[in-house]
């Protein structure tokens, strides 16, 4: 999985948008938006992972048998924004 990948970079736009009428957004949030819709749970949960994990956004989140359960965004990180900024 890379950032440039259609699944992550929706993912990223959705959440950095979202964001600025709200103050966190979960994994249902991202499952249930419109450019989402097309993505499979494993591969939304594996995308809001790499996300995560390589510092595109502050969010906590919790696993259980190899699934993401939970996630919750409350930032766009400083890379995030950048790479927001090349895609636009």
């Amino acid at each position: 999985m890379n950032i440039n990948e259609p699944c992550v970079t929706n993912i990223l736009l959705y959440i950095n948008d979202t964001l600025k009428t709200k103050n966190s957004v979960n994994f249902n949030d991202v499952m249930s938006a419109p450019k989402c819709k097309k993505y499979s749970v494993s591969e939304i949960g594996k995308a809001l992972e790499f996300l995560r994990r390589n510092g595109f956004v502050k969010a906590n989140s919790r696993f259980g048998c190899s699934e993401l359960l939970e996630f919750s965004a409350t930032a766009v990180t400083p890379l995030g924004k950048e790479h927001i900024s090349k895609i636009r």
